[in-house]
């Protein structure tokens, strides 16, 4: 399945003679080469790696769908670069099983086909539950860059560009890239290794609950995830609420059942979440800024295991759910009343709830005390706040190592007005 982007002009537009075209090149490589997958591979000097995958995976490659396919083909540059790939991921058959999926589309797609500035999804063969729950299988986005060249995104933001494009051969099309795709991971993983600027947001589903009863457990989700300045500006205000109330601000950021890549998200348009069947958020879109309720999306498409998250400017309310943003202004205000001393944002400052990320590493030795942090302050671990926040779970060393008090330095698949 290959979902295109708002700027992709309808069939209408093009005129019947154009589009009977655009249909039969789509399929000519197909139709007038019977060159075996084989063939085109050994003709690039620098794919001897993926080839000799292809050839000790015939499970998969002589079983390739009989309505086309999309091989993304690695070179040999991007296994030196993954570092691990000789002495870890290779002796992995059922890792390397589920990246070699990732890497076919279930439907030829020539890259010439893509407008410059459009980005577009695709569904991959990588259907394992093991490694992915989203539904018809997990996602590619691929966009064509002003320069006309095409870059392919997936998992911990791992980015591949195409450097050889629409080889025909009898079974579909071939496109060399020089990076291999990263199977997407679940929340906390991408959190920690490539997103650290959602930490706040991370430690707050584990302090409620919410990370085991929703976030790990339901498929094809989309969430919006406010960055960590957003929590620490509103530290004091989460301080003082109780865990059910926490929850249900928490759940108002995840829409389930449905998997909204940013090009999906329509102006004037509303999204039910997992607060209730009555909740929902609004969708605004003016120039180049997308706003949900009031928030603006700053960082978009992180594909998860899944779904795919969407990392916006402040903290969503449900009370609030008619709060749209004032377009005049360069940046919108919380939606909360801010309550408290600590209102200024930065990495030198602490981070709510990221106490209860679970340790990792540098872990306290069992029957230890747990250290008291700032950001444990502000979770209501003081005497004085003993009503409030009681639900929560008990604070864990996060082990990030400074992580979720800075900037993530991975790149989503668009940013926003920046």
């Amino acid at each position: 399945m290959i979902f295109w982007s708002s700027s992709r002009r309808s069939s209408s537009s093009l005129g019947l003679p154009n589009v009977l075209l655009a249909v039969f090149s789509a399929f000519v490589p197909a139709l007038v080469t019977a060159v075996d997958l084989d063939s085109v591979l050994s003709k690039q000097t620098n794919l001897t790696i993926f080839n000799d995958l292809v050839k000790t995976h015939p499970d998969i490659f002589a079983k390739l769908p009989n309505t086309g396919v999309t091989i993304l083909a690695p070179n040999d540059y991007a296994f030196s670069k993954l570092g691990v790939w000789d002495t870890q991921m290779r002796h992995n058959a059922t890792l390397v099983a589920a990246i070699l999926r990732y890497h076919i589309i279930p439907k030829p797609v020539r890259m010439t086909s893509i407008v410059k500035g459009e980005s577009v999804w695709s569904s991959t063969l990588l259907t394992d539950p093991a490694f992915s729950t989203v539904k018809g299988g997990q996602h590619l986005i691929m966009t064509k860059q002003p320069d006309g060249k095409v870059v392919f995104a997936s998992g911990y933001a791992t980015r591949g560009t195409v450097l050889a494009e629409d080889l025909a051969f009898d079974g579909g099309l071939v496109q060399v890239i020089d990076s291999v795709m990263r199977v997407p991971e679940d929340l906390e993983l991408t959190t920690r290794n490539a997103y650290t600027d959602i930490t706040a947001f991370l430690g707050a589903l584990f302090a409620t609950g919410l990370m085991g009863e929703v976030v790990e457990k339901q498929t094809d989700l989309t969430i919006f995830a406010p960055r960590n300045s957003a929590f620490q500006q509103l530290a004091g205000t989460f301080a003082g609420l109780s865990n059910a109330d926490l929850k249900k601000i928490l759940s108002y950021h995840i829409i389930p059942r449905s998997v909204m890549h940013v090009w999906e998200l329509k102006n004037d348009t509303s999204l039910t979440t997992a607060e209730g069947s009555d909740s929902k958020v609004g969708i605004t879109l003016f120039t180049n800024f997308i706003y949900v309720n009031s928030a603006q999306l700053i960082q978009t498409d992180v594909l998860l295991n899944n779904g795919v998250v969407h990392i916006i400017d402040n903290v969503l309310d449900y009370n609030q759910a008619g709060a749209r943003p004032d377009v005049s202004q360069a940046t919108q205000s919380p939606v909360f009343k801010v309550a408290g001393t600590q209102t200024e944002t930065g990495t030198a400052l602490p981070t709510p709830f990221t106490s209860y990320i679970p340790c990792t590493t540098g872990c306290p030795a069992p029957g230890a005390a747990t250290p008291t942090t700032e950001a444990g302050k502000a979770n209501g671990d003081d005497e004085e706040k003993s009503s409030s926040n009681a639900g929560l779970a008990g604070a864990r060393c996060t082990g990030l190592a400074g992580a979720g008090v800075g900037v993530g330095l991975a790149v989503g698949a668009l940013m926003i007005g920046l």
